[in-house]
């Protein structure tokens, strides 16, 4: 069986976006469920919007996705170059193929005079086809004597109409009629190829076996299609995925809130959560099973569960998955991703045990890492401010400064905070002591001393973390403030 050979070949125009992200992990999961190679290829042709910034975007977007591809611009591989940009030559010398063998044809028209054209067609109603006026050759031969004029190359469309047959691998029989596409342009007047011409000489030449891409690419598959025929060359498998939209079902834009892979993960979305995330937007595991790893959804990846209808981009889903994945993280490595989003806290006065604990303590309600700084905040600084809700319903009532007082001559005298566990036992037993006041009470008072909140992580665990002499300085202070008030 030949090789499987796929490939994501991004314009470096703009940063990574999560439809082009979907369709690299459709091509990633499809090469390692055949043992086969993924290659990264850069179609910077487009030169005036093409910036290196863009390419880098690229680069990080794939490999933070655990995206690695086999062959690409930096890695060698036998058919590189992998950058347009670095292939013209090759451009060339496939035009002159297709010329040499009459199925191309130099076009000495202008802008001016086509845009009259498509006007004309505009006002009869019809759609624009090309007049084929430079296929004369006399018509040519005349034009050419303008050196003014720079010439195009066009493929020529065969003279007899002809219904393209598309097997499509997710949309099944697509057909198109040679009669309504027109002799289009392969090579520009400034000598760079167009994007039918460049990536049929691509992917012929990188021996790419199957073209994993959007829908919005169907229109293009027939004059690529012909393309292969007058080369003489091997066509390979076509796989058109649904578009991704946004809840409204418009076209998924800024408008919509982050398109970029890169502003998903600069909110405090985990890599392995939004690729898991991905592969799911289009197609569905054979198992059911929707938390897994790159591994394991490709060993259940086939082309024939991809749906060929639009997915719908659920942020719902997206928040979802994120937190199993924080929940489900080793402390360690959940430490080192959160670092940057608690880059306004001084770190330095916890060891990354503490640390580790504190993440283990908020983490259950957390959906993306940007809530990290508000869910930690009480665990630095000496004291904690309190909201007039939480001082005038909480801590101004009587049963809280029983509370707090007995709290502190009681329970912060005598408990040897050695370990949130023992902590656990410690608390209920002064609970206990205090009634017929209840848990409820007792609890919130405490909790909204020593955090300025009446929920958030387990009790025992943030006494712990922050330690007798910081709880017992915030307990203080919330006693100095209940009694100034009360004065």
């Amino acid at each position: 069986m030949t090789e499987v050979r796929v490939r994501i070949a991004p314009s470096p125009t703009g940063n990574l976006h999560v439809g082009t992200a979907r369709t690299a992990l459709f091509n990633y999961l499809y090469a390692k469920k055949h043992d086969g190679k993924f290659i990264l290829r850069i179609e910077d042709t487009d030169l005036e919007r093409s910036e290196a910034k863009y390419i880098q975007d690229i680069y990080d977007g794939l490999q933070l996705l655990g995206l690695h591809w086999d062959e690409g611009p930096d890695k060698e591989g036998p058919y590189g170059p992998y950058i347009q940009s670095q292939r013209l030559d090759l451009y060339r010398e496939y035009a002159q193929k297709l010329v040499a063998s009459g199925h191309a044809y130099y076009c000495y028209c202008t802008v001016e005079e086509l845009d009259a054209e498509k006007q004309k067609s505009m006002e009869e109603k019809r759609p624009y086809i090309y007049s084929r006026r430079c296929c004369d050759e006399d018509e040519a031969t005349r034009l050419k004597q303008d050196e003014s004029r720079k010439p195009t190359l066009r493929f020529k469309i065969p003279s007899e109409p002809e219904s393209i047959l598309l097997e499509d691998l997710v949309r099944g029989e697509v057909t198109f009629e040679s009669a309504l596409i027109g002799d289009f342009v392969i090579m520009k007047s400034n000598g760079t190829p167009s994007y039918n011409f460049a990536v049929v000489v691509d992917d012929l030449t990188m021996k790419i076996t199957h073209i994993i891409r959007g829908e919005d690419h169907i229109p293009n598959t027939p004059k690529q299609m012909l393309l292969y025929q007058a080369l003489g060359a091997q066509m390979p498998a076509f796989a058109h995925v649904g578009m991704i939209l946004a809840p409204d079902r418009s076209k998924l834009s800024k408008r919509h809130g982050a398109t970029a892979v890169a502003e998903f993960i600069r909110q405090g979305y985990l890599p392995e959560a939004f690729g898991n995330f991905l592969t799911l937007l289009g197609w569905s595991p054979p198992d059911g099973q929707e938390v897994g790893t790159l591994a394991h959804f490709a060993s259940e990846f086939t082309l024939s569960r991809i749906a060929p209808n639009p997915a719908i981009f659920d942020q719902d889903k997206l928040n979802w998955l994120n937190g199993i994945t924080i929940r489900a993280m080793e402390l360690p490595t959940l430490l080192e991703k959160a670092r940057p989003f608690l880059s306004g806290y001084d770190l330095s006065q916890y060891d990354d045990t503490r640390l580790q604990m504190i993440l283990e303590a908020v983490r259950e309600p957390i959906t993306i890492l940007s809530e990290l700084p508000d869910a930690v905040s009480y665990f630095f600084g000496d004291n904690v401010a309190y909201t007039d809700e939480i001082r005038n319903d909480v801590l101004q009532t009587e049963d809280s400064l029983t509370v707090l007082e007995r709290f502190k001559s009681d329970f912060l005298a005598n408990a040897a905070f050695s370990s949130p566990e023992e902590l656990a036992a410690e608390v209920k037993a002064f609970a206990n002591n205090l009634k017929p006041l209840k848990m409820k009470s007792i609890m919130w008072a405490i909790r909204a001393a020593v955090t300025g909140r009446v929920h958030g992580a387990d009790l025992s665990k943030t006494l712990f973390i922050l330690g007798k002499d910081r709880v017992n300085h915030r307990v203080e202070d919330a006693l100095q403030q209940i009694a100034t008030r009360s004065a």
